[in-house]
């Protein structure tokens, strides 16, 4: 007698195999690139361009040096806004440029 199991949804098998696979950081990553507008807000997001990230670090290009200076003090802030929005937690610091 065979005994049959329910089935899974099909976010919890994609997010096994992006597990399994190694992909799910960069996945996580990606997610927070994507979501720059949704996680700084449109008055940031209009002068600020997000990059990239290497080895945890993100980098986001600044249309000034005074809004650069300004974002040095929203970096605690921001990178607490970005665990909250995509659950990734490898983004450990920000390089605003």
């Amino acid at each position: 007698m065979s005994t049959w199991k329910s089935p899974e949804k099909i976010d919890s098998i994609v997010d096994n195999l992006l597990s399994e696979r190694g992909y799910h950081t960069i996945c996580k990553e990606y997610e927070a690139v994507s979501k720059w507008k949704d996680i700084v807000g449109s008055k940031i997001s209009k002068i600020s361009i997000c990059d990239r990230i290497e080895d945890g670090i993100l980098y986001v290009k600044i249309s000034s040096a005074s809004w650069r200076h300004e974002l040095v003090y929203l970096k605690n802030q921001i990178l607490k806004q970005i665990k909250k929005e995509t659950g990734c937690t490898t983004i450990k610091d920000i390089v605003f440029y």
